[in-house]
């Protein structure tokens, strides 16, 4: 793989892996992540010069939305219900058994005259497919294209 030299980030730089095997094919990944903040409200006049009903603090909750959409090309020998890890097939989501492991690896070069390269990982734990489809078109490439959805436990920063 060559390393972008660039400062943007660049997806040229991304792999995904499961279980140590880089999962090709990958057209988009999006992990997302929500936090919910509850806003609290100043009752009643202050000498403070802050007036009634406004907020006077944000205060964070629990984290959610801890999940990550997955748009794959089909392929006949590696379809997505068989490439995250040794054993790992399913027909229906129900057949998954066990949790699993995604790790995002991110490899950038800082400084092209010495080669320096950066490599950033973080690594999803947990995770469990809660959606997975295919879309058929007969536009376009017609290539058959996988869309899953999965849900993680934590996003951890590997050294």
């Amino acid at each position: 793989m060559t390393v972008p030299y660039t400062s943007t980030r660049s997806d040229h730089a991304l792999t995904i892996q499961c279980e140590g095997v880089i999962i090709g094919h990958i057209q988009e990944w999006t992990p997302q992540q929500s936090l919910t903040v509850t806003p609290v409200f100043q009752i009643g006049p202050t000498r403070d010069g802050v007036r009634s009903g406004n907020v006077v603090e944000n205060v964070p909750g629990n984290i959610g939305g801890l999940n990550i959409s997955v748009n794959r090309y089909d392929l006949y020998l590696e379809r997505m219900e068989t490439i995250w890890g040794p054993g790992f097939y399913i027909d229906m989501l129900t057949d998954q058994f066990k949790p699993f492991t995604v790790t995002e690896k991110w490899q950038t070069l800082t400084n092209k005259v010495e080669g320096t390269t950066v490599i950033e990982r973080w690594q999803y734990t947990g995770c469990w497919f809660t959606s997975l489809g295919r879309t058929h078109s007969a536009q376009g490439d017609r290539i058959t294209k996988v869309n899953a959805s999965l849900v993680y436990a934590n996003k951890i920063n590997i050294p």
